[in-house]
């Protein structure tokens, strides 16, 4: 029995005709274009949770509302309440507003999904993944034989180095009891979690302090580190922040090298946000040292101006590396048609081999596409734009009587408060919580907020072409207009 031959493949009675897709994509294609270069006048249409969810069906659809649906869905649901990474005034978290090559790249990827577990599977995708892996070593500095690999996000990434960090520091024999984790005061929360998953005790966790610009000071980690070697603790491992996700600080990546090859201690950089420095001719001194660390994450989903997830984790040790990761893909041979040609030497190692996560998007190739399109100079350029402006608006902060700025941003954060005149300086903290509250929940502006040398600081991150200086130039005003009312309330509650 032989098959005849089709001049269309698929059976279409399970998907939209040919014709009506074209037009659906080619109406998103204006739309998401047109939102893409000209933002809309509102950072977000409401924070109404329960409007929000009156607009989706509440029961599960039995009948599909075919093109139709499909495309309120778009326009009336996603474009018409999604909170605009592009507004000029939007300045929370480290998600960009990802540029064009990302969104082109997506699209593709998202068409055929293919893997990027195995070679076999997907030919194109481990390629470009490796190419681009190998292009994040060179820019690190490290060696070709270095590891790199494409992780969801910092905290696996965090997760992943400091689980090699753990098996080689209990290689050398101590107590797991007797392990411990030097992290600084403004290190990332999910170094916590770590320490739990790895099943370190709490004690094994251990805070340094930090400098007057939030850097992690050497001078007590140094005094940490002789304090401990001489209570019989093993350091498995410091964590140094590179762009500090809450502020920005950059700590002194080579002095920490040093006091860590002479403590015989593993060196992570969490360089998730700062990383990205390394791109820009001016900004990239603040890493210096990065080198020399035995493990590092950049995320280029922050300020490589790509969409999430899209993480990169790269280490020095590949046989320290194999050693910790390669457990059970001895049983993956419906993956990875046969393990025993795993190769320990090149990038042309199944990629499953490199992550605790079996299953991930094609991120690379939006890395890919950003670096081909913009090149490490035009990426550079978007760096030191935003960086330029975060300096101007510390300067205007600073230059203003009833604001104050926490610290010279280091990089493209800003953090400062509102102190107005006649305030009680323990209601600072709620009022600040407070605006950034009522802004938060309004249409003009977005701003996030973080806690340093015990007091809450508005928090401004600029990750957007579409912020300049005179849509800064409103930000300070803004804020004035939203605290008149709270002040006030504050001001007749004063003893």
């Amino acid at each position: 029995m032989s098959c005849a031959g089709r001049a269309v493949l698929g059976d279409h009675r399970f998907e939209l005709p040919p014709e009506v897709a074209e037009r659906l994509l080619q109406e998103a294609a204006t739309a998401l274009t047109r939102r893409l270069y000209q933002p809309e006048p509102i950072t977000v249409a409401t924070t109404d949770r329960a409007a929000i969810e009156r607009l989706l069906p509440a029961d599960l659809p039995q009948k599909g509302g075919g093109a139709g649906r499909l495309r309120q869905i778009l326009f009336d649901e996603f474009l018409a309440l999604v909170r605009d990474y592009r507004h000029p005034l939007h300045l929370g978290h480290q998600r960009p507003a990802p540029s064009f090559a990302s969104l082109y790249a997506d699209l593709a990827a998202a068409a055929f999904n293919p893997t990027v577990t195995m070679f076999e599977g997907g030919p194109y995708s481990v390629a470009v993944e490796g190419r681009v892996l190998d292009w994040m070593k060179r820019l690190v500095g490290y060696p070709a034989d270095a590891v790199a690999t494409m992780v969801n996000g910092g905290a696996e990434a965090n997760l992943t180095a400091l689980l090699v960090a753990r098996d080689r520091a209990l290689a050398e024999g101590p107590a797991p009891a007797d392990l411990r984790l030097l992290i600084g005061q403004q290190a990332h929360y999910t170094l916590a979690r770590c320490r739990h998953i790895l099943g370190l005790s709490p004690q094994a966790l251990v805070t340094i302090p930090g400098r007057a610009d939030l850097s992690l000071d050497m001078d007590a980690l140094a005094t940490e580190l002789t304090a401990l070697d001489r209570a019989g603790k093993k350091v498995m491992a410091i964590v140094a922040n590179a762009g500090c996700t809450a502020n920005g600080a950059f700590d002194d990546l080579g002095r920490m090298a040093e006091l860590a090859a002479a403590a015989g201690t593993w060196l992570h950089v969490d360089a998730a946000h700062g990383g990205a420095a390394l791109l820009s001719d001016r900004q990239r001194h603040k890493l210096r040292g990065i080198d020399r660390a035995d493990s590092i994450v950049i995320n280029p989903h922050k300020m490589f101006f790509v969409a999430t997830p899209c993480s990169v984790l790269l280490c020095r040790h590949r046989a320290e590396f194999a050693a910790s990761l390669d457990v059970g893909l001895e049983t993956a041979s419906y993956v990875i048609p046969d393990p025993t040609t795993l190769r320990a030497i090149s990038d042309g190692d199944e990629p499953l081999r490199w992550t605790l996560a079996c299953t991930r998007f094609f991120s690379a190739f939006r890395l890919y596409a950003a670096l081909s399109t913009y090149g490490t100079d035009g990426l550079g350029a978007r760096i030191d734009h935003v960086c330029d402006l975060a300096g101007y608006l510390h300067d205007e902060v600073t230059g203003s009587e009833d604001f104050e700025g926490l610290c010279r941003p280091a990089f493209n954060m800003v953090c400062f408060r509102y102190r107005p005149a006649g305030i009680d300086p323990a209601q600072l903290d709620a009022l600040n919580r407070t605006l950034r509250a009522r802004l938060a929940s309004g249409p003009d502006a977005y701003l996030t907020g973080c806690e340093a040398q015990g007091v809450y600081w508005l928090r401004a991150q600029i990750m957007s072409e579409h912020v300049d200086r005179d849509s800064l130039c409103d930000l300070l005003p803004l804020l004035r207009r939203y605290a008149a009312l709270l002040t006030a309330s504050l001001k007749g509650s004063a003893p």
